[in-house]
């Protein structure tokens, strides 16, 4: 009896491997294993995921169709940004986000981002936020992987609400040891041969309200501006205040689990990740992208939610219309 038990210590230490206490962990492994069950009914499931890197990845469930496991995909998105002169038109960003590292996303699965990311040659790299999950004692290991991503314009960072839960100092200070500066309620001017681009970063909305005039204080209006927020809904307050600018954003990891593709419901999603589950949006003057993320939290299980790099192309609505006239 005491080894079939939940109690037994195979379990116990199970549970401490995944950073969860005994009775989260037991109602995590309760869902894998109903969710495995539906599974099973009316669809057969593949046995690994695409290289075998993402076996606890995504899941793709169409009526009729196989259970396909798939790696990280790229999106790629054009968005006009206000005030970006005519000259940096095609400035590429690649968004990365929620990478979660441990205890369900692994080392190996980061590097793979990272060696797609850098596929893409992007100007510049923004990754926004969530980079550990339950601790940061991952950080370093992370860092190190993440110091491979290429861009010459930079590799920066904002920090999501887990970075913050789990000790955001460690996770600052092993991004910003391997050249990726952390923008924490600040405004970075990126200049380039063809002209300036404001970068933004404002930390997670659980740790406290927007600072806006804080982190625009050296912006000015007629300057292009790219924010990195990590929850998406603070794209209202940005609306709100009149900014005209992309917002960049993760944290809903997309819903993570849409079962025959249906939405979560709103009680069901994040906390400030409750209006914008993914992809783009337009609110008030601020264009909003919300990237799915890489990583999983609760289960390590995504369904209809294929992790994601994004490949932001910006446009100049100065060149739009001078060409319109031509």
């Amino acid at each position: 009896m005491h080894s079939n038990s939940p109690q037994s210590t195979p379990e116990r230490s199970l549970a401490r491997k995944s950073g969860l206490p005994m009775r989260q962990w037991l109602s995590r492994r309760r869902f894998l294993g109903q969710s495995a069950a539906t599974l099973a009914v009316g669809w057969a499931s593949t046995a690994s995921a695409e290289d075998g890197e993402f076996e606890s990845g995504s899941i793709d469930l169409r009526p009729g169709q196989q259970v396909k496991e798939t790696g990280p995909r790229i999106v790629r998105v054009s968005v006009e940004l206000p005030n970006l002169p005519p000259q940096m038109d095609g400035f590429r960003i690649a968004q990365i986000s929620d990478l979660h590292l441990e205890p369900y996303t692994t080392a190996r699965q980061i590097a793979r981002v990272v060696r797609l990311c850098n596929s893409l040659q992007p100007d510049l790299v923004a990754m926004t936020g969530d980079f550990v999950t339950y601790n940061a004692r991952p950080a370093g290991k992370l860092a190190e992987i993440l110091s491979e991503l290429k861009a010459p314009h930079g590799v920066y960072a904002s920090l999501g609400n887990h970075d913050f839960q789990s000790g955001h100092e460690n996770v600052v200070y092993a991004l910003e040891q391997k050249g990726m500066p952390v923008l924490r309620n600040v405004c970075r001017a990126i200049h380039t041969d063809k002209g300036v681009l404001h970068l933004a970063g404002m930390d997670s909305r659980y740790v406290s309200s927007p600072h806006l005039r804080s982190t625009l204080d050296s912006w000015r209006e007629n300057q292009p501006l790219v924010m990195m927020m990590h929850e998406p809904d603070v794209a209202d307050d940005l609306a709100e205040a009149k900014v005209h600018a992309l917002q960049l954003s993760g944290h809903t990891h997309g819903g993570q689990v849409r079962f025959m593709g249906l939405q979560p419901s709103i009680h069901r999603r994040a906390k400030w990740g409750k209006k914008y589950l993914a992809g783009a949006y337009n609110v008030g003057t601020v264009r909003l992208y919300v990237n799915r993320g890489i990583g999983t939290v609760g289960v390590p299980l995504r369904v209809q939610c294929p992790p994601e790099v994004t490949e932001i192309t910006l446009r100049s609505p100065e060149l739009r219309r001078a060409l319109a006239k031509v």
